[in-house]
């Protein structure tokens, strides 16, 4: 099936993009790129261990809360760098402890680990886009913005994030409420496209990093 052809094998693939894309020049990269690219190969683990545990008939929902703490602590940290502000940094430290204690508190007392993480997948997209939209809102634009990695990054970020937080949203009206599987299946699809697509645009990120070093 087409879904299963599309989140199943090619989108959990293309993370290979950026990955290979970032190996050959790692050596010129700062910090900032280096947790993105480390996000990346943590993220590509946990997706394979996901789609095995499926292959297994296993449940792999407990991973998808782990891995909401652990995606908000990279993105979280990788803001810290690339903001300037001493107040957003100390917020950002904030979230970084705040948002995993209230994953937390969610599947100990709220939504069980084979349980869907509602109310914090959500939760983490809004607030990784409102810190996305923060950075360009004080960072502006420069004549060579287009020759910035961190650019291609953020943008990456802004494609995905926002409309994740809103995919999510709506899967769960589409299963939950109107129990309507062959629509949640195609907003799924849609979140697979917006992944690529994130990849994609980070690939061309890190191709750039030799041209341009990432960094305020």
């Amino acid at each position: 099936m087409p879904h299963d052809i599309i989140s199943g094998y090619i989108v959990p693939l293309s993370i290979l993009l950026p990955i290979g894309m970032f190996i050959f020049r790692y050596r010129h990269a700062n910090m900032e790129s280096k947790l993105l690219f480390y996000y990346l190969i943590v993220a590509g683990l946990i997706n394979l261990t996901a789609i095995g545990l499926v292959k297994f008939r296993m449940s792999n929902l407990p991973l998808l809360h782990i891995y909401t703490i652990v995606e908000t602590t990279f993105f979280m940290a990788y803001f810290r760098l690339i903001f300037e502000s001493k107040k957003i940094k100390r917020f950002l430290t904030v979230v970084m402890i705040g948002f995993p204690i209230l994953c937390i508190l969610n599947f100990l007392f709220i939504q069980d680990l084979f349980t869907y993480n509602t109310y914090t997948r959500p939760l983490e997209a809004v607030i990784i886009t409102f810190v996305c939209l923060l950075y360009f809102y004080k960072s502006g634009f420069t004549e060579n913005w287009l020759n910035n990695p961190i650019n291609w990054l953020n943008m990456g970020i802004m494609i995905y994030f926002p409309a994740a937080s809103i995919i999510f949203i709506l899967s769960n009206y589409f299963v939950f409420v109107l129990h309507n599987y062959k629509m949640a299946n195609v907003i799924w699809d849609v979140h697979s496209i917006l992944v690529l697509l994130m990849y994609l645009l980070w690939a061309k990120g890190f191709s750039l990093i030799r041209k341009s070093a990432i960094g305020k």
